[in-house]
């Protein structure tokens, strides 16, 4: 039976699957040689980091959302170290010091699991940090994150979000949402939900859909003979509008990019104080490689070309 099991055809399939999946892209290139000292000196526990990634799947995820960004991850510091007793232990002895700058993430390969800084010091990432999130509430996110630690990954999930990215008119919106809401998939998780879910259960906002409840621009609600002796107060979209949480099962990491509710964080050049673009070294001309660069304008044959007038 033991053998029968492994012979399994979906089972094999799956591994099959997997295995291709997981290899990586030929081609990746690093925008920029990341700081990670300065990284990790930057992050904070509860920073959502956003990663382009290197994978097949990468890049299934990067098509399907039209986005940079394939993968999200949740930074927890030295949290997980900090509560001691043998799983503390454990860590130490994969991560050694790197123990106290871990990740929580979810992959196809491991499921929902700590992982360190360094995994992707070769790959293009930003950080999106929430904003003026509390701390209980923080700490609520992060205990929700590490609960589900050992969950799976739903490879599934990711064909589904096929579905949901067709265009409205050849996809019924009923059809759509049944697929994504189906219970088997809300038990496997893909990086993103996981993480949305752990904000909006501290109801903090990631996408959420903002109406109106009186259909009305928003304006504050004022007395006639207010409106007349001072000066008419600005609308608080906050106090006026009713906010619906997203779906976290149809958030994607582009969503966190995105969102106005998390700040954009520069580590490397862009955000480090004494960057200062006079002392780059220029070459000559662009990298012939380069196909994202076009014609230097500066150029002497292009400011003469005749297109140009």
């Amino acid at each position: 039976m033991a053998l029968l099991r492994k012979l399994n055809p979906k089972r094999l399939l799956v591994r099959l699957l997997t295995r291709l999946l997981v290899q990586e892209h030929h081609g990746y290139r690093t925008r920029f040689p990341n700081d990670m000292a300065l990284l990790r000196q930057t992050l904070r526990p509860g920073d959502v980091v956003l990663v382009e990634g290197s994978q097949r799947i990468s890049e299934v995820i990067k098509y399907l959302t039209q986005s940079s960004w394939s993968h999200v991850a949740l930074y927890v510091g030295d949290t997980l170290v900090g509560r001691g007793g043998r799983f503390a232990e454990e860590l130490r002895e994969e991560f050694g010091d790197n123990a106290d700058a871990l990740l929580m993430e979810a992959t196809i390969e491991s499921g929902v699991a700590p992982t360190r800084l360094d995994k992707y010091a070769h790959h293009n990432i930003r950080i999106c940090r929430p904003i003026n999130l509390r701390p209980g509430d923080l700490a609520d996110v992060i205990e929700t994150i590490v609960s589900q630690l050992g969950t799976r990954y739903s490879v599934r999930h990711i064909v589904e979000l096929l579905v949901y990215f067709f265009p409205v008119e050849l996809i019924p919106d009923r059809f759509r949402l049944r697929v994504l809401e189906s219970p088997r998939i809300a038990r496997q998780l893909i990086c993103s939900s996981q993480i949305a879910m752990a904000f909006q259960k501290v109801r903090y906002p990631v996408q959420p859909a903002i109406s109106s409840p009186n259909g009305g621009t928003g304006e504050s609600a004022e007395p006639r003979l207010g409106r007349r002796l001072f000066v008419r107060k600005p609308a608080n979209v906050f106090e006026t509008h009713v906010f619906t949480p997203c779906n976290p099962r149809v958030v994607t990491p582009r969503d966190f990019d995105l969102s106005p509710y998390f700040e954009v964080i520069k580590f490397n050049a862009a955000g480090r104080k004494d960057f200062d673009y006079k002392k780059i070294n220029w070459a000559d001309r662009p990298a012939e490689d380069d196909t994202t660069a076009g014609p230097d304008p500066l150029s002497p044959s292009v400011a003469a070309s005749p297109e140009r007038g």
